[in-house]
């Protein structure tokens, strides 16, 4: 059997089987990763206080690294509070989007001449039947707090993760010292996932302000909220700028029952999103993401299909983690090389 058969077949194997074990593991895996996640952005944070005037060469690395993740902890006890505040006003709201919904659809069945007596009271009873905005809300609101459990597991994982990162650190060096210099390839990983979550964080901010006022100038409901998710969706590639124009357009459907305050809202959230995402998002990322845009398409459906909504929030870190380590190997390189973003010259130059 051929050297490069059996290299593909193991290959294979071994990615089939990771792929289970992640799986079948993924009420275990995703708080680490998303522990792991959290202690980037901490360090990250930490480094800009580092950079502060006057105040950051001052301050020790464990001051600012403390400090860092209790911005972070603050950050997420006002999305928390945000999205505690609003639960009873969605619940409230609910039955007045069912009616408004049901007003827009009774438009629509007259302008396409379906407005028969009994044809759209069957389908006004099958629609109830079946979409009901306020079981909906109840549903999506009882989940809140699993992931207030599930946060507080994260924060777990992270604060015991910056104990022992040193630690782990030189014990890994140690470990695989004779076989492979691993030394510049967590540097390596360190330094593209830290630059892609910092560059993708201040860009969900600035996302998320211009999507606010955006939304205040239409007097939208939830725009705050709205605002905070919106901001969350930005390092979801490609599906979380769709969802960040037709959520918010959906809702406004809902609250102001015409047309004109969602298609206002949708072109605005387009535009907003478009120069966001196509023109100061590659200007920022050039040279800190080598990813092939059909490799972190893939990326997310694959991560999607294993961990769900949370694999979609991990896709493009856990993609440039795996195609540095495979970089570092000669076997693997091949591979690694296939999911980056550079060419190679043609035969004869």
């Amino acid at each position: 059997m051929k050297p490069d058969l059996v290299a593909c077949t193991c290959l294979l194997v071994i990615t089939v089987i990771t792929g289970w074990v992640l799986y079948i593991g993924r009420s275990v895996l995703v708080p680490i990763a998303f522990a792991i996640i959290t202690c980037y952005v901490i360090y990250g944070l930490a480094e800009i206080l580092r950079r502060v005037p006057h105040i950051g060469q001052r301050l020790r690395p464990g001051t600012r690294y403390w400090s860092a993740a209790v911005i972070l902890l603050i950050a997420a006890y006002l999305a928390a509070e945000l999205l505690l505040a609003d639960t009873d006003r969605m619940v409230a709201v609910a039955p007045k989007y069912e009616s408004t919904l049901l007003a827009l659809l009774t438009k629509f069945a007259a302008l396409l001449h379906i407005e028969t007596e009994a044809t759209w009271t069957a389908f006004r009873r099958d629609l109830l039947g079946a979409v009901n905005v306020q079981a909906i809300l109840t549903s999506l609101l009882g989940s809140v707090s699993s992931m207030m459990a599930t946060a507080f597991v994260v924060m777990l994982y992270a604060a015991f993760f910056m104990f022992e990162h040193h630690k782990f650190r030189r014990k890994l060096l140690a470990a695989m010292r004779g076989k492979a210099n691993l030394e510049p390839v967590i540097d390596a990983v360190n330094e593209k996932i830290g630059t892609y979550l910092a560059l993708k964080a201040l860009l969900g901010v600035i996302l998320g302000i211009l999507s606010y006022i955006t939304m205040r100038l239409v007097h939208l409901e939830f725009a705050a909220l709205l605002a905070v998710l919106i901001a969350l969706l930005n390092f979801v590639p490609y599906a979380g700028s769709l969802l960040s124009v037709v959520l918010p357009t959906l809702l406004a459907a809902l609250q102001f029952g015409q047309w004109s305050e969602p298609i206002t809202l949708l072109i605005a959230l387009s535009i907003i999103n478009f120069v966001i995402g196509n023109v100061v998002d590659p200007w920022l990322m050039s040279g800190s993401l080598n990813l092939s845009p059909a490799v972190i398409l893939m990326s997310l459906a694959a991560w999607t299909a294993i961990w769900g909504i949370a694999g979609a929030f991990l896709a493009v870190p856990g993609t440039v983690a795996l195609t540095i380590l495979l970089s570092a190997f000669d076997s693997t390189r091949p591979v690694a090389l296939l999911l980056t973003r550079d060419d190679v010259p043609p035969p004869g130059r």
